[in-house]
């Protein structure tokens, strides 16, 4: 799961030049490199714009599509003076559909930041406490197969220091993923079950270990608090009130609009497979919502920049970082990677075929979104390594 850092720092380049001259102009990117994926399809960048910035953006985007075996991409840079949005590429392989801007993405572990959102304010109102057990929340037939329930706190759970078993790489959760259709939602409930005879990676506040497994358990709380699904909590909490109408729980609720099709190397044979018809716990509380760039710039506005979603107090909770080395740092439901230009915050996911990054630079007041749909790329990662390189420069 690597990346050329050369052509990651491209765009990286890219984004550090909107940032630092304040980009006029916003580009709706209805621009596509067709030499997408080998040697057969002939590389040719199609513009819609000679403006020399927002050109320079979309061509950079279009070599990273051509160059790193990437079916399609869509990027979004919001500064303070202006934005840019283009994609390139296509959403599905076999149609050779263009990429459009609107398009929908699966946006994986990102999903635990909407999660984190959504147990805050149940803090909020007073029906969960940060530092109490999760015993106190979770449901009584379930509590007891939980190793440490009665230690492990709601906090814990959020930044991954609960030391909780992982369900996703047990033997038996992969055998069953291989046959389980997508006309079969896991349920969280059926998903824990797969860490009940695992041992605990750590005892509850020894230290960080990012395990999916805590936001499936953090799913059971919040269902037993509001005697709800997660779905409805995340659309009532947070998608009704700051207008995301393109952003939905997969298998969950009805689709809406265009969503691209994931890829990656599934049978470890070179070749970049398709996602669509695997279901390994796609719609679960550790990454279950399709989003698009547009609604996840809305959010990021409304809990990094306005900060209207939580309370100042609970913001201040949300961003207390546990530093874990190297430049990496997790709060609650929330990344801090750091980089020779600053800190920047957000999440990033990787799953179903798909690989997203949303990051917050406080500094400059500016968002990045960067949505592929090759889960073969380690965006995080590079993403750090690549604005070194454009320092460094």
């Amino acid at each position: 799961m690597n990346l050329r850092i050369l052509a990651l720092s491209k765009v990286l380049f890219a984004i550090v030049f909107v940032i630092s001259l304040g980009f006029a102009g916003y580009l709706v990117g209805d621009n596509i490199s067709q030499r997408v994926i080998g040697k057969s399809l002939a590389k040719q960048v199609m513009s819609t714009s000679t403006i020399g910035k927002s050109s320079r953006l979309q061509t950079l985007l279009n070599e990273i599509v051509a160059e790193q075996r990437i079916p399609g991409a869509v990027m979004y840079i919001i500064t303070p003076k202006s934005s840019w949005l283009g994609a390139s590429g296509v959403d599905d392989l076999s149609t050779k559909t263009r990429m459009k801007p609107t398009d929908g993405f699966s946006i994986a572990s990102m999903s635990k930041t909407f999660m984190a959102v959504v147990v805050l304010k149940l803090v909020e109102q007073g029906k969960i406490g940060l530092d109490q057990a999760i015993a106190t929340y979770l449901p009584t037939d379930i509590s007891p197969h939980i190793i440490n329930s009665d230690k492990i706190t709601v906090r814990q759970l959020l930044n991954h220091t609960s030391g909780v078993a992982e369900y996703l790489e047990t033997k038996e959760f992969i055998q069953a993923t291989a046959k389980r259709s997508r006309s079969q939602p896991w349920t969280a409930r059926e998903a824990i079950q797969y860490m009940y005879q695992e041992e605990p990676q750590a005892n509850p506040g020894e230290k960080f270990i990012y395990t999916d497994c805590n936001y499936i358990l953090l799913e059971l709380i919040v269902e037993n608090i509001t005697k709800g699904t997660l779905a409805q909590a995340i659309r009532s909490q947070i998608l009704k009130p700051l207008g995301l109408k393109h952003t939905f729980t997969e298998l969950r609720e009805p689709t809406i609009g265009e969503v691209a099709t994931g890829y990656g190397d599934r049978h470890k044979h070179g070749k970049l497979d398709s996602f669509a018809e695997v279901n390994d716990g796609n719609g679960l509380g550790d990454g279950g919502l399709v989003s698009t760039a547009e609604d996840l710039a809305k959010f990021a506005k409304a809990l990094f920049v306005k900060k209207t979603l939580l309370s100042s107090k609970m913001m201040k909770e949300m961003l207390k970082f546990r530093d874990n080395g190297e430049g990496y740092s997790y709060g609650l439901g929330v990344e801090r990677f750091s980089s020779p230009l600053e800190t920047a915050i957000g999440h990033s996911g990787t799953a179903y075929g798909f690989v997203t990054l949303l990051a917050y630079l406080p500094n400059q007041n500016t968002t990045i979104i960067v949505l592929l749909n090759n889960q073969d790329v380690d965006i995080k990662s590079v993403a750090r390594t690549g604005l070194e390189v454009v320092e460094n420069k």
